[in-house]
Protein backbone atom coordinates (compact mmCIF):
# COMPACT_ATOMS: atom_id res chain seq x y z
CA UNK A 1 0.00 0.00 0.00
CA UNK A 2 2.54 1.62 1.25
CA UNK A 3 4.61 1.66 -2.55
CA UNK A 4 0.93 2.39 -4.19
CA UNK A 5 1.04 5.40 -2.47
CA UNK A 6 4.13 6.84 -3.29
CA UNK A 7 3.75 5.70 -7.17
CA UNK A 8 0.38 7.82 -7.00
CA UNK A 9 1.87 10.86 -5.75
CA UNK A 10 4.90 11.19 -8.34
CA UNK A 11 2.24 10.42 -11.19
CA UNK A 12 0.09 13.28 -9.80
CA UNK A 13 3.13 15.70 -9.03
CA UNK A 14 3.99 14.55 -12.95
CA UNK A 15 0.34 15.21 -13.91
CA UNK A 16 0.36 18.35 -12.47
CA UNK A 17 3.67 20.15 -13.74
CA UNK A 18 5.08 17.66 -15.88
CA UNK A 19 8.09 19.82 -17.07
CA UNK A 20 9.19 20.99 -13.62
CA UNK A 21 8.59 17.34 -12.24
CA UNK A 22 10.98 15.52 -15.66
CA UNK A 23 14.08 18.47 -15.03
CA UNK A 24 13.69 17.26 -10.91
CA UNK A 25 14.17 13.53 -12.73
CA UNK A 26 16.65 13.99 -15.17
CA UNK A 27 18.56 16.71 -12.75
CA UNK A 28 18.85 13.32 -9.95
CA UNK A 29 19.88 11.29 -12.71
CA UNK A 30 22.59 13.59 -13.91
CA UNK A 31 23.40 14.20 -10.70
CA UNK A 32 23.88 10.27 -9.29
CA UNK A 33 26.01 10.21 -12.72
CA UNK A 34 28.11 13.48 -11.48
CA UNK A 35 28.93 11.14 -7.82
CA UNK A 36 29.62 7.92 -9.95
CA UNK A 37 32.12 9.93 -11.95
CA UNK A 38 33.18 11.64 -8.78
CA UNK A 39 34.10 8.43 -6.68
CA UNK A 40 35.71 7.01 -9.64
CA UNK A 41 38.04 9.92 -9.71
CA UNK A 42 38.68 9.79 -5.98
CA UNK A 43 39.83 5.84 -6.39
CA UNK A 44 41.20 6.29 -9.83
CA UNK A 45 44.96 5.83 -8.22
CA UNK A 46 44.24 2.41 -6.91
CA UNK A 47 41.92 1.13 -9.53
CA UNK A 48 43.08 -1.26 -12.45
CA UNK A 49 42.14 -1.52 -15.83
CA UNK A 50 40.39 -4.82 -14.64
CA UNK A 51 38.48 -3.55 -12.06
CA UNK A 52 36.93 -0.40 -14.41
CA UNK A 53 36.16 -3.70 -16.92
CA UNK A 54 34.18 -5.20 -14.26
CA UNK A 55 32.18 -2.39 -13.20
CA UNK A 56 31.29 -2.02 -16.93
CA UNK A 57 30.85 -5.75 -17.38
CA UNK A 58 28.57 -5.55 -14.36
CA UNK A 59 26.35 -2.80 -16.08
CA UNK A 60 25.94 -4.82 -19.45
CA UNK A 61 25.30 -7.84 -17.35
CA UNK A 62 22.08 -5.80 -15.45
CA UNK A 63 20.58 -4.19 -19.12
CA UNK A 64 20.48 -7.91 -20.76
CA UNK A 65 18.63 -8.55 -17.57
CA UNK A 66 15.90 -6.02 -18.06
CA UNK A 67 15.99 -7.69 -21.91
CA UNK A 68 18.13 -5.12 -23.52
CA UNK A 69 20.04 -6.25 -26.49
CA UNK A 70 23.81 -5.63 -27.95
CA UNK A 71 22.79 -1.89 -28.33
CA UNK A 72 21.16 -1.37 -24.96
CA UNK A 73 24.21 -3.24 -23.03
CA UNK A 74 26.81 -1.82 -24.79
CA UNK A 75 25.48 2.14 -24.01
CA UNK A 76 24.27 0.72 -20.27
CA UNK A 77 28.10 0.05 -19.83
CA UNK A 78 29.25 3.33 -21.53
CA UNK A 79 31.06 1.13 -24.35
CA UNK A 80 31.01 0.88 -28.21
CA UNK A 81 28.88 -2.25 -28.99
CA UNK A 82 32.12 -3.18 -30.99
CA UNK A 83 34.21 -3.12 -27.92
CA UNK A 84 31.18 -5.25 -25.90
CA UNK A 85 31.72 -7.70 -28.58
CA UNK A 86 35.36 -7.61 -28.24
CA UNK A 87 34.49 -8.90 -24.65
CA UNK A 88 31.89 -11.45 -25.12
CA UNK A 89 34.67 -12.69 -27.71
CA UNK A 90 37.72 -12.78 -25.38
CA UNK A 91 35.75 -13.77 -22.30
CA UNK A 92 33.39 -16.84 -22.07
CA UNK A 93 32.45 -16.22 -18.44
CA UNK A 94 31.15 -12.65 -19.48
CA UNK A 95 29.47 -14.03 -22.84
CA UNK A 96 27.67 -16.89 -21.02
CA UNK A 97 26.87 -14.36 -18.33
CA UNK A 98 25.05 -11.80 -20.88
CA UNK A 99 23.50 -14.94 -22.41
CA UNK A 100 21.85 -16.37 -19.31
CA UNK A 101 20.69 -12.65 -18.44
CA UNK A 102 19.02 -12.09 -20.98
CA UNK A 103 17.81 -15.72 -20.49
CA UNK A 104 16.32 -14.47 -17.46
CA UNK A 105 14.74 -12.03 -18.53
CA UNK A 106 13.14 -13.71 -21.05
CA UNK A 107 11.96 -17.04 -19.11
CA UNK A 108 10.47 -13.69 -16.16
CA UNK A 109 8.59 -12.05 -19.28
CA UNK A 110 10.92 -8.97 -18.44
CA UNK A 111 10.34 -7.05 -22.14
CA UNK A 112 12.83 -3.99 -22.38
CA UNK A 113 9.51 -1.64 -22.72
CA UNK A 114 10.80 2.07 -22.49
CA UNK A 115 6.77 3.07 -21.46
CA UNK A 116 6.95 0.63 -18.52
CA UNK A 117 10.21 -0.72 -17.47
CA UNK A 118 12.21 2.37 -15.67
CA UNK A 119 15.07 0.27 -15.91
CA UNK A 120 15.32 0.19 -19.82
CA UNK A 121 13.79 4.59 -19.55
CA UNK A 122 17.16 5.42 -17.70
CA UNK A 123 19.25 3.86 -20.32
CA UNK A 124 17.52 5.99 -22.73
CA UNK A 125 17.73 9.18 -20.51
CA UNK A 126 21.68 8.34 -19.70
CA UNK A 127 22.46 7.80 -23.70
CA UNK A 128 20.60 11.79 -24.34
CA UNK A 129 22.22 12.78 -21.59
CA UNK A 130 25.72 11.79 -23.26
CA UNK A 131 24.41 13.34 -26.61
CA UNK A 132 23.31 10.24 -28.33
CA UNK A 133 20.64 12.15 -30.63
CA UNK A 134 17.00 11.08 -29.81
CA UNK A 135 15.90 8.87 -32.13
CA UNK A 136 19.55 6.92 -31.51
CA UNK A 137 18.30 6.37 -28.23
CA UNK A 138 15.23 4.98 -29.01
CA UNK A 139 17.04 2.65 -31.05
CA UNK A 140 19.43 1.39 -28.10
CA UNK A 141 16.23 0.13 -26.32
CA UNK A 142 15.06 -1.59 -29.61
CA UNK A 143 12.35 1.12 -30.64
CA UNK A 144 11.72 1.94 -34.48
CA UNK A 145 11.89 6.01 -35.14
CA UNK A 146 8.03 6.38 -35.62
CA UNK A 147 7.21 4.49 -32.29
CA UNK A 148 9.59 6.79 -30.27
CA UNK A 149 8.06 9.95 -31.47
CA UNK A 150 4.72 8.93 -30.84
CA UNK A 151 5.98 7.74 -27.43
CA UNK A 152 7.18 11.45 -26.79
CA UNK A 153 4.01 13.09 -28.23
CA UNK A 154 1.66 10.54 -26.71
CA UNK A 155 2.83 10.37 -23.62
CA UNK A 156 2.84 13.59 -21.56
CA UNK A 157 5.48 12.23 -18.80
CA UNK A 158 7.83 11.21 -21.51
CA UNK A 159 7.65 13.90 -23.39
CA UNK A 160 8.94 15.74 -20.22
CA UNK A 161 11.55 13.55 -19.37
CA UNK A 162 12.72 13.42 -23.36
CA UNK A 163 12.59 17.29 -23.53
CA UNK A 164 14.33 17.65 -19.98
CA UNK A 165 16.99 15.16 -20.98
CA UNK A 166 17.78 17.23 -24.25
CA UNK A 167 17.31 20.61 -22.71
CA UNK A 168 19.71 19.92 -19.73
CA UNK A 169 22.28 18.57 -22.39
CA UNK A 170 21.98 21.48 -24.43
CA UNK A 171 23.07 23.30 -21.40
CA UNK A 172 25.51 22.10 -19.91
CA UNK A 173 27.26 20.68 -23.55
CA UNK A 174 30.64 22.34 -24.08
CA UNK A 175 31.14 24.80 -27.11
CA UNK A 176 32.75 22.95 -29.94
CA UNK A 177 31.80 19.38 -29.01
CA UNK A 178 29.16 17.90 -31.61
CA UNK A 179 30.22 14.62 -31.92
CA UNK A 180 26.78 12.20 -32.39
CA UNK A 181 27.12 10.05 -29.36
CA UNK A 182 29.53 9.56 -26.59
CA UNK A 183 29.91 6.25 -27.04
CA UNK A 184 32.09 6.14 -29.69
CA UNK A 185 35.01 8.10 -27.62
CA UNK A 186 35.14 5.56 -25.07
CA UNK A 187 38.71 3.45 -24.95
CA UNK A 188 40.28 1.58 -21.93
CA UNK A 189 43.70 2.77 -22.27
CA UNK A 190 45.31 2.49 -18.97
CA UNK A 191 47.39 -1.11 -18.62
CA UNK A 192 47.92 -2.79 -15.62
CA UNK A 193 51.37 -3.92 -14.65
CA UNK A 194 50.95 -7.22 -15.62
CA UNK A 195 49.56 -6.05 -18.99
CA UNK A 196 52.41 -5.59 -22.07
CA UNK A 197 52.35 -2.23 -23.94
CA UNK A 198 51.52 -3.68 -26.93
CA UNK A 199 48.15 -4.91 -25.68
CA UNK A 200 45.26 -3.55 -27.88
CA UNK A 201 43.36 -0.81 -25.92
CA UNK A 202 40.08 -1.64 -27.62
CA UNK A 203 40.62 -6.00 -26.76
Amino acid sequence: MGDRSAGGAGSDAAAGAPEAWAEAVVAGLAGAKAAERALGDALRPAMSLKEEKAQRRAEAVRAAAMGLGAAGCASAAGVSERLLASWRAEDPVFDAALSTARSLAHVHDVVPDVTTNPAVLKVALDAILRGVPFVEAGALVGVKRDTFYRLRRGNPQLGALFGAAQNLRRRGALPGRKRKAGLKGYRLVRLDASESPGTDPDA
